[in-house]
């Protein structure tokens, strides 16, 4: 492999995208994104819902009672494996649990779409035991797939033990965990679309009666551009807040743990990140960042596209280098042949590192034909 420097950027060997650039700031009243947002919850953190970068934390790894801010997680798992015009026939278990309910009864019915947008809407413990034992046959199944899946997002320092966050002992998680699982949640439409709604209406199967539902995230009804996520309340946990927000593109999710003031904290760390911060596309395939040179070609290089589009989010007038690895390729080289890789960096964010592929092949150097060299080599001579 040949490393591209930057004496190949004057050479021509590599394109203009490879060298440093500077983000220009959104707003000149912006302050140094350093400084922070003012944020009073004992734990809180900040991420892009694009990329994933932290943009802001606080205490974002320490383990931490979730309250029913994990109910996001038995919403995620319930509409992943379907179902979702079954009908819920509500136990006594499920009905009697205590806490914030959506207030069903031991008997009545419902579809499982409707008691998802009781258990994230109105934040209805009862319709959490509901759905485990709809989808797990018990609560205690439920549970153990709760915590699979939360390893399997990354979510390491989070263990369940119930799908409400009621308290109970060794149940936890931290605010970087539960951002992780809002992002992932909120790629599925109808979450998305569940925690985006102001008010619904759910319907007793059995009786035909029907209910209006009102969204308990104050964030919705004041903060410009809210389009989720969940609340959570428990003596324990204090007041807790997963929120997000989408403004001119961007999409930034908030956490908030045991906060006095949990919405003004939100709103907070969502506004401070769209004035700071911004996500822009820095690759894309279908535009050269690199050339490989060809031995034995057509042409001395092939120019060469990332795999994928990359993204980054970055403060006001941060730099990122773009750094071209490439190798050096023999014909016949076909088109969309992996050539390398590149790698994308900026202060204080983990690395990117995406593959290189050539944009157009290149087919073997056709050999002179005797003939044509002798007449080539004698009409030089006689001029």
């Amino acid at each position: 492999m040949v490393k591209i420097t930057s004496c190949l950027l004057a050479a021509g060997l590599i394109t203009a995208p490879a060298a440093s650039h500077i983000r220009t700031p959104l707003s000149q009243h912006a302050v140094q994104s350093q400084q922070g947002p003012h944020v009073v919850s004992r734990a809180a953190i900040l991420i892009d819902a694009r990329t994933g970068a932290i943009l802001y934390e606080k205490n974002a790894f320490k383990q931490m009672d979730p309250a029913s801010v994990t109910k996001m997680m038995t919403a995620l798992l319930v509409i992943q494996h379907g179902h979702l015009s079954r009908t819920v026939t509500i136990s006594r278990q499920a009905a009697y649990t205590v806490g914030s309910r959506l207030h069903i009864a031991p008997g009545q019915r419902y579809t499982v779409y409707d008691l998802l947008h009781g258990l994230l809407m109105r934040s209805g413990n009862d319709a959490s035991v509901a759905l485990a034992e709809a989808d797990a046959g018990s609560v205690n199944k439920f549970v153990a797939k709760m915590n699979m899946s939360a390893q399997e997002l990354g979510a390491f320092n989070t263990q369940f033990e119930n799908p409400n966050g009621l308290t109970k002992p060794g149940h936890f998680s931290t605010a970087y965990d539960l951002a992780l699982i809002a992002r992932h949640a909120m790629r599925i439409p109808l979450f998305r679309k569940i925690v985006a709604s102001k008010e619904a209406y759910v319907t007793e199967l059995r009786g035909r009666n029907r209910r209006t539902l009102n969204n308990t995230n104050q964030l919705l009804y004041t903060f410009p551009g809210a389009n989720g996520v969940k609340t959570g309340t428990t003596d324990a946990a204090g007041k807790c807040l997963v929120a997000s927000a989408a403004r001119n593109g961007d999409e930034l999710i908030a956490v908030v743990l045991h906060s006095q003031d949990r919405y003004r904290d939100a709103m907070n760390l969502l506004e401070w990140g769209f004035e700071h911060w911004a996500t822009i596309p820095v690759l894309e395939p279908g535009t050269a960042v690199a050339k490989a040179p060809v031995a034995g070609g057509q042409t001395p290089f092939v120019p060469l596209e990332p795999d994928r589009a990359v993204w980054l989010s970055l403060p006001n007038q941060e730099t990122y280098h773009m750094t071209p690895t490439v190798a050096a390729l023999q014909a016949p080289v076909p088109r969309r042949q992996q050539a390398g890789f590149i790698t994308v960096t900026t202060p204080g964010q983990p690395a990117v590192v995406t593959g290189l592929r050539t944009m157009q092949g290149d087919g073997v150097k056709a050999p002179r034909h005797p003939l044509w060299s002798w007449l080539k080599s004698l009409f030089s001579r006689g001029k």
